[in-house]
C-alpha cells in the first residue's frame, strides 16, 4: 500500500472501512478481492480478533479504534 503499513480512516460498516482504503489505495482492490468485492481464499482480515468471514457479512459496524488486519497467506519451503 505504497509503503503505508498503518493508517486511520473513519468509522462504519466495515465495507465502508474496506471502500476507504480502496479509495487511498486502488492496487489493492485487485489483490484483495474478487469481481464480486469477495475477499481471495487467500486473504484473511480480521476486524479486531474476529476474522471478517466469521461474522457473515461485511455490513457489521466498526467501533472506534478497533484494529482491522488484512493478511496475505505466505507459502514456500
Amino acid at each position: 500500500a505504497g509503503g503505508e503499513t498503518k493508517f486511520q480512516v473513519p468509522v462504519g460498516t466495515f465495507r465502508q472501512v474496506i471502500d476507504r482504503v480502496y479509495e487511498r489505495h486502488p492496487a489493492l482492490r485487485q489483490r484483495l478481492a474478487d469481481s464480486s468485492g469477495g475477499f481471495l481464499p487467500f486473504v484473511s482480515v480480521y476486524l479486531g480478533e474476529d476474522n471478517i468471514r466469521d461474522l457473515g457479512s461485511l455490513d457489521v459496524v466498526v467501533e472506534p479504534r478497533t484494529t482491522v488486519m488484512i493478511m496475505s497467506a505466505v507459502a514456500g519451503g
